[in-house]
């Protein structure tokens, strides 16, 4: 779904065959080390990891294809006994061939102890989008130079704000974590304003499904599966990985994106990596097995990722023994 959509733009962008003031654009950017941090996109997941949590995302998609998608995130979340929850924010730029797009979000999730291993997390996050494109990096099979000969194209930098708005839920166990989460519902558009014509990119609301598992098979050995399902009731793309691990300090495993009747979009082996405690660096490689696997030398990301327990910042205040009251 998510690379389908990312070609269309990128098309569009790039040739600039856009005759009609209707552009498709890609619904939001992919990742596949989604399992490590769900909260990037379900705020429910604010908070769940009982600490300070913070880190930084950088994905660069087709590496060698001309204009191809790099994405970078910023983010952290922290799990706050006082207000029964956790709060976050994330900051990414997307960039893919003339179009930008740069994310501001914050959130809070509310989380609720259900039984003593469980708990339920209702989380919202609120922000905005500031787009521009940039039209001195059109070309158009009918311009001439800096004139594109298109009335729904400028040769200008245009740019746009639009609101966000995401509602999630997540169930967190000792053994599992599942989440269901909906983005982009108030579905504003972009408006570039062209010679004569307004250029509209539409994105549409996604509804997202996740779940993951921690498996103990071993005193030191456990392996993690791990499910995402996105859509936007048109077309959908499925993410599976499995990782095997050595307690904390190294995971190894392989994620499948895409898998279906019609086409399989790649392969990325994953390792994760924690040379100091509650420290962790991800890398993934991914091997593009599509069409596009031709033109493009795969894609390369990688996370850093700390947490600070909150055992850390609410240490159990001194005992001083008072011979009044022995």
């Amino acid at each position: 779904m998510s690379s389908n959509l990312r070609i269309k733009m990128l098309f569009l962008l790039l040739c600039s065959s856009a005759l009609t003031n209707l552009l498709i654009a890609q619904i939001q950017p992919i990742t596949s080390h989604y399992m490590y941090n769900p909260q990037l996109v379900n705020p429910a997941f604010y908070g769940s990891k009982n600490g300070i949590n913070f880190g930084a995302n950088y994905r660069h998609q087709w590496a060698k294809l001309e204009g191809q998608p790099q994405t970078i995130n910023i983010f952290a979340d922290a799990n706050l006994p006082q207000v029964h929850g956790g709060i976050g924010f994330n900051i990414s730029n997307d960039r893919l061939g003339a179009y930008n797009n740069t994310n501001f979000n914050v959130g809070y999730a509310f989380i609720q102890d259900v039984k003593k291993k469980l708990k339920i997390s209702i989380g919202l996050n609120v922000g905005a989008t500031f787009s521009s494109l940039d039209g001195t990096r059109l070309i158009t099979p009918q311009g001439n130079g800096n004139d594109l000969n298109d009335d729904a194209l400028s040769n200008q930098v245009q740019k746009s704000i639009r609101p966000n708005l995401s509602f999630g839920v997540a169930f967190i166990h000792k053994y599992i974590e599942a989440g269901i989460v909906y983005t982009n519902l108030i579905n504003t558009k972009d408006k570039f304003n062209g010679e004569t014509k307004n250029l509209k990119p539409i994105y549409g609301r996604v509804f997202q499904t996740y779940i993951s598992s921690k498996i103990k098979v071993s005193e030191h050995f456990s392996v993690k599966p791990s499910f995402v399902f996105n859509t936007d009731f048109k077309e959908f793309q499925t993410d599976f990985s499995f990782m095997a691990g050595y307690k904390e300090y190294l995971f190894i495993g392989l994620n499948v994106r895409g898998y279906n009747k019609k086409s399989f979009e790649s392969l990325s082996p994953i390792v994760s990596i924690s040379p100091v405690k509650n420290f962790c660096i991800i890398y993934s490689y991914d091997v593009s097995l599509n069409k596009l696997s031709s033109v493009n030398k795969g894609s390369h990301e990688i996370t850093l990722n700390y947490l600070l327990p909150n055992n850390k910042l609410y240490k159990n205040p001194k005992i001083i023994n008072n011979p009044r009251f022995l």
